[in-house]
Parts: C-alpha cells; structure tokens; sequence
C-alpha cells in the first residue's frame, strides 16, 4: 500500500460513510481496481474518522444526551440513548453470527451490482412516504428496533447502512432530515463497536509498520466525513434523494454490465 492509495480510500470511507450509496461496495471496488489487498489496520482507522467526525457534528445532541443520562443518574430514563442502543442491537448480534459467511460468499460485485440496484429502488419507494415525525424525540422504541432491524441489511455490501436506515426512517413517517439525523446518530454505537471489534483482530506488534498510512487515513476520512454530513443534510433538505437513486441505479448496472 502507497500513501496515494491510503488517501484514496479514505477519500471514499469519507465521502460514502454517510451518503445512501454504500461505502463497503466501493471500497471492495476500488480495492480491486487499485490492487490493494485489506489492510485491518487502516480499516480502523477509516471508522474512527468517520466516528470522531459524526460526534463532533452532532455534539451537541449527544452533550444534552449524555447530560440528560447525568441528571436522572439513570441511562433508562433518556429516550434517545435507549433508541440508539436498542437500534444496534440486530447488527451487532447478526454481525457477528454471520461475518465469516459474509466475508466469503457475499463480498462480489455480482452481490454488490444487485444490492446497490435492489436498495436504490427501496429507498426510492420510501420517498414517497408522508411524514408525521420532524424531530428525533418523536421517535418511538418500536421505530428504533424496526429501523435497527433494516441497519442489519447493511451487512451485505453494496446496500449502504446510511440508505436502508434512512429509507426505513422514511417509510415510519419521518421527514427526510429527521430520518438522515437519526440514521448518522446510529452510526456512533454502531461503528464504534466495529472499530473495536477490529481493533482486537489486529495483531498490534505490526502497528508501528502502518502507524503513517493509519494516522494519514484516520485525518482524511474524518475531514471528508464532516463536510459530507453537512453537504448532505442541507442537500436533502432542497433537492431530496432522486441523485443518490439515480447514482445507485447507474453503478449498479455499470457493475452488471462490465464487471460480472
């Protein structure tokens, strides 16, 4: 691995981490194309740059979260922290059953050509939803445990984690930024347990050898991750998903067509 591709990839966790076009399925494409083999080492590093950016976008709701835990001196008596715990719950358990069985049958393009397509139309669908819920607080326990459910879909590559939460937000009554906010607060329980759960693969007396491409890859992605969470929710608001749907349709069959 050269720096060059370090930044790439980090360029991609960055920009598809959070937008509903599925950051493993580029990261598997662009791997390939580059000849990279999986490096764990910057995997986490990728995570946590993606992880640092949403909390630092979003500090404010998980301050007056955690506030709020401090205050009843209990974590049952928040709503929002038993919704996002609750919401990762599937995706941890299935995860962690399965990831052997994914690594080796689903991580294909043939796998990610047909998700990127499938989702796209199911996210599509979604946006025709109405919405009676503007707010993150109005969000019920049921709401968090069927969209935790649809996170775990995100498993297969190529079905974005960002675009099935959001298109099941959409289906329960969401508006579009009610359902993008909730879906990137998931991502903090979610991928902080990914990233740990990489973190104790590693054989970490090889650290010191990736320790520039780690710290180059953890800076980049979180860069890219923090203005893209921004672009994305002031882009949806005016212009709605129709790109991102149109995006996924394309690459989903450029894929069929000259990779399959």
């Amino acid at each position: 691995m050269t720096y060059l591709d370090a930044i790439i990839l980090a360029l991609i966790q960055g920009l598809t981490e959070f937008l509903p076009i599925s950051s493993s399925a580029h990261l598997i494409i662009f791997s390939e194309i580059l000849g990279t083999a999986q490096n764990l080492f910057l995997d986490v590093s990728l995570h946590l740059g993606t992880l640092i950016a949403v909390c630092i976008y979003f500090k404010r709701d998980l301050i007056e979260m955690f506030n709020g835990m401090l205050q009843s001196k209990s974590f049952f008596k928040n709503q929002l922290f038993i919704n996002l715990a609750v919401s990762c719950i599937p995706t941890l358990f299935l995860g962690f059953l399965f990831v052997n069985l994914i690594d080796s049958h689903l991580r294909n393009t043939l796998v990610i050509s047909l998700t990127t397509i499938g989702f796209a139309l199911v996210l599509f669908v979604a946006t025709f939803s109405s919405s009676n819920k503007t707010s993150v607080n109005q969000i019920s326990l049921k709401d968090a445990l069927i969209i935790g459910l649809a996170q775990s879909l995100s498993l297969i590559p190529g079905t974005s984690r960002s675009g099935i939460t959001i298109s099941a937000g959409l289906l329960l009554g969401l508006d579009n930024k009610t359902a993008s906010k909730f879906s990137f607060l998931m991502a903090v329980p979610t991928i902080s347990a990914i990233a740990a759960y990489q973190f104790f693969s590693l054989d970490l007396e090889n650290l010191n050898d990736y320790l520039q491409f780690n710290l180059l890859g953890l800076f980049v992605s979180f860069i890219v991750a923090y203005f893209t969470i921004d672009f994305f929710i002031k882009f949806i608001n005016r212009i709605g998903f129709i790109p991102f749907i149109l995006y996924r349709l394309v690459l989903g069959l450029a894929l069929l067509l000259f990779f399959t």
